[in-house]
């Protein structure tokens, strides 16, 4: 990562040589070293723009703007179109109420001096990169080391509601700080958009919404996209929120993928298009700087409520890959709920878990030499409530699978592979719990050690569903083990190992053989479920109100 680091800070230096300029060229900036043969870092290789070399020209029929020297100033309301080379900057300095569109029609503009798109008063911005088009925004400041009122925290920089849009491509190269960054609302739509950072690609501190579009979004050393403000609008509603509902968006971050100050949520868009993520973070992005000081390494973390309800995504993570926090205190009055729902759409994740390394603390994410993962490292973690009514989870490895206070699983299918609890239910705001009412379960972890395949610190309590669970053959670490009890009075309980279990109502024992290492089909109702166990396990106990056979 090293050789990655370097090869970034030469392009700042090669262009930050003069106040604002740059050679011509390429502006993709991938790099496909890799931190080393233990290292499988990904890199982006869809999104590229050349660089315009042209003369620069600035056109507008229903618009004002002054130029002095290589500074475009636009003044009022209107359209303005761009193109060819600016080694200088394009400043908007319109009314509060004015609506101003940009529209860059290959278009390349270089600054070292400030943001190279800075819109300091409009009522609203939008930004378009045309038809078949390709633009470069690049910001060749040297780091942010200080905070100055004076420069623009971004390549693109608003003080207003920020749209980003058209059907060309366009490629923001940020060395100073942020890459598109907004005080307010940013929305991004259609384009095919590639952001490299040095801290946050995208932020929008009230809200960010993706409607559509192609959308990479690279932190070499901060937080891939990221919302900040938690005050509430005049309509009422607490900002900060993510909202993904089209497109297909990958990030590649060093610390966390997408941090929303409020709640994040994945949703079909108006025309039930269903969006595409897919976030690697710490050493699982191929940009993560070797140097960077990041501490948290998540792949969605929330302050609020984090909601899957429509699409796929794909996470590989240093830290948990979908986390929800609770108590945060809000503007409102309200405090953060610290929940994780899953309704819909397709979840799957990989935590970087090695055996003995599940426990060691924390080291910097360009480290794979000797590294260990973040202690604790979950799959899914909600500080509270995690709902599970629909949807596919597919969990290939964690330290621990699915963790919250209270777990309830009502639909969906859901499979966990874990390295300690596969499904933990921690004492927190209420009585830990795992309620299963319906939906399937099957959770893995290994037949020996101090590992559980479902673990309360309060209660189990299954009414419907169909649950499988693995684990050792032993009363300190079980297939299924609660510090209260272990209860079924509906759906079906398959346990291979140990676990003391108490059935109700039309619920029996089942005499099945489902334990030893292989594929498995077993049909309940006379619907076949098969599972494969990659180890052997002590015993099968099977408990059911169905029809059960193998």
């Amino acid at each position: 990562m090293k050789k990655i680091f370097a090869l970034i800070l030469a392009v700042i230096i090669a262009l930050g040589l003069a106040a604002c300029g740059t050679a011509n060229g390429s502006a993709t900036y991938s790099t496909a070293d890799t931190a080393s043969d233990d290292a499988e870092p990904v890199v982006d290789q869809n999104i590229t723009a050349e660089e315009a070399t042209g003369d620069f020209a600035m056109t507008t029929s229903d618009g004002t703007f002054t130029s002095s020297g290589n500074v475009y100033t636009i003044t009022s309301a209107g359209t303005y179109t761009a193109s060819g080379l600016l080694e200088g900057q394009i400043i908007v300095d319109a009314g509060e109420d004015d609506e101003v569109v940009i529209e860059l029609s290959g278009a390349t503009v270089n600054c070292g001096s400030d943001s190279p798109i800075k819109i300091i008063s409009a009522g609203d911005a939008d930004i378009s990169a045309k038809k078949n088009t390709e633009n470069v925004i690049n910001d060749t400041r040297g780091t942010k080391t200080a905070d100055d009122e004076n420069q623009g925290e971004g390549a693109i920089c608003a003080t207003c509601d920020l749209k980003i849009k058209g059907n060309g491509t366009l490629v923001v190269n940020a060395a100073y700080n942020n890459g598109i960054h907004t005080t307010d609302d940013l929305e991004i739509q259609k384009l095919s958009l590639k952001v490299t950072a040095y801290n946050n690609a995208l932020k929008g501190n009230d809200s960010i919404s993706v409607t559509s579009g192609n959308v990479v979004a690279i932190s070499t050393n901060g937080d891939g996209v990221k919302t900040e403000n938690t005050d509430v609008s005049k309509n009422g509603v607490t900002r900060g929120d993510i909202t993904v509902s089209g497109g297909t968006v990958t990030v590649y971050a060093a610390g966390d993928g997408f941090q929303a100050a409020h709640n994040f949520e994945m949703t079909a868009g108006e025309e039930g298009t269903a969006p595409t993520v897919t976030v690697y973070t710490g050493s699982y992005s191929g940009y993560t700087a070797s140097s960077a000081s990041t501490t948290s390494y998540k792949g969605v973390k929330v302050q609020n409520e984090l909601n899957i309800k429509d699409g796929t995504i794909t996470l590989q993570t240093y830290d948990d890959g979908l986390h929800a926090d609770y108590g945060t205190s809000f503007d409102d009055g309200s405090k953060g709920s610290g929940t994780v729902s899953i309704s819909g759409g397709t979840v799957n994740m990989s935590v970087y878990a090695p055996e003995n390394k599940t426990a060691g603390g924390r080291q910097g994410p360009g480290g794979w030499g000797g590294q260990k993962t973040v202690s604790g490292a979950d799959a899914i973690h909600a500080d509270n409530v995690l709902n599970i009514t629909g949807g596919t989870v597919n969990i290939d490895s964690a330290y621990e699978g699915l963790e919250a206070n209270v777990i309830n699983i009502s639909g969906g299918k859901t499979t966990v592979a874990a390295n300690d609890d596969g499904v933990n239910a921690t004492k927190g705001n209420s009585a830990a719990q795992i309620n299963v009412t319906g939906g399937y379960l099957d959770v893995t972890v290994s037949p020996s050690g101090d590992t559980d395949g479902i673990d309360s610190n309060g209660y189990y309590t299954q009414t419907g569903g169909v649950v499988i669970t693995r684990g050792p053959n032993s009363q300190n670490a079980a297939a299924i083990d609660a510090d209260g009890s272990v209860s079924i009075s509906g759906g079906t309980l398959i346990v291979l190992g140990y676990g003391r279990v108490s059935k109700s109502g039309s619920v029996r024992t089942v005499s099945l053989s489902l334990h030893s290492s292989g594929s498995h089909t077993v049909k309940i109702d006379g619907t076949p479920y098969t599972f494969t166990n990659a180890n052997s396990y002590g015993a099968t106990n099977c408990y059911s109100d169905a029809t059960v056979s193998s």
